[in-house]
């Protein structure tokens, strides 16, 4: 704006209004000098005189008639943008940007976004389903304000808070063998088809531990990308699985069974946030809020412990 500033604008939309400069600096709670300063120095980054006076009344000139709405708006828009700013600092307005995994995605995610809508609904909500390792390079890159994922093998560049345990259970149709037991172990569990997860994912890992612990090599009979799809193959009898418990806040399926394992495996699934970054208010009072429902929620979490 060329030095003109908010106090200046404020000067003459008051002697505007009111006609006086003794009026407007009362109510500026400004000296009359101090009030003449402002106009005088505003009409000399103009180069117009903005006011005609005399020595009873003071009135908008041609250029002061023309320039008022524009300093009205102005201000106006000065006025909103410090409001909105304010609002912004309190976590009462802006938007959010997250990236989580589809099984947190699938239960927790939805609940807490409900939540945070009732309570803050000024507020945007962008949420990408993505895998762990997407989901660590968009925290880091700054594409997402955090992330709610597994923990990241390497952790100096992020923060992790964690939020549960996330069991690996056996999964296989009702009419399977095993389907009864109490706890089944991997010496068991290799000796079926085993239907994986793709490559590069953090249960394909966590099976892949499992199948260590036997010594045997994981030879799937099928590989899927998504875990809804290896639900829909166990349940048809094309193989056996192992996935996540938190499962069970997703799917409410009587044609799969989850079993325990007795070699517990897990992954710890928590929020992961840039140390590069600091989180934005309105980020920051939704992890509240998921936090509190995670909390809230915790017997419900699925556990074999």
């Amino acid at each position: 704006m060329n030095n003109v500033t908010a106090r200046q604008l404020e000067a003459i939309i008051a002697v505007a209004d009111l006609g006086s400069f003794t009026e407007a600096a009362e109510k500026l709670h400004l000296s009359q000098p101090s009030l003449s300063q402002l106009v005088r120095q505003l009409e000399e980054t103009l180069g117009v005189r903005l006011f005609e006076r005399t020595t009873r009344r003071v009135s908008l000139s041609a250029a002061g008639q023309a320039f008022l709405p524009v300093a009205e708006r102005v201000l106006l828009r000065l006025e909103r943008g410090m409001q909105n700013m304010r609002a912004f600092a309190k976590g009462q307005q802006g938007q959010i940007s997250f990236a989580a995994l589809l099984t947190v995605g699938g239960s927790l995610i939805p609940a807490a976004m409900a939540e945070f809508q009732k309570r803050y609904p000024t507020i945007g909500l962008e949420y990408l389903e993505e895998s762990d390792e997407p989901i660590y390079q968009q925290v880091m890159a700054g594409d997402v304000d955090f992330g709610v994922s597994v923990a990241p093998v390497n952790s100096d560049d992020v923060n992790f808070h964690p939020l549960y345990k996330d069991y690996l259970y056996f999964v296989c149709s009702p009419e399977h063998p095993l389907a009864d037991e109490g706890e089944v172990s991997w010496h068991q569990i290799v000796e079926w088809p085993f239907i994986a997860m793709k490559a590069r994912t953090s249960m394909r890992r966590l099976t892949e531990q499992g199948f260590a612990i036997t010594g045997k090599p994981m030879e799937p009979v099928q590989v899927a990308g998504y875990q809804s799809t290896i639900l829909g193959m166990v349940a048809n009898n094309i193989g056996v699985s192992a996935l996540p418990s938190s499962l069970k806040l997703m799917f409410r399926r009587d044609d799969v069974r989850l079993v325990p394992i007795t070699e517990r495996l897990y992954r710890d699934i928590g929020v992961l946030t840039s140390r590069r970054r600091e989180l934005t208010p309105a980020a920051t009072g939704f992890i509240e809020v998921l936090m509190e429902l995670v909390e809230a929620n915790r017997s419900l979490l699925p556990s074999p412990e």
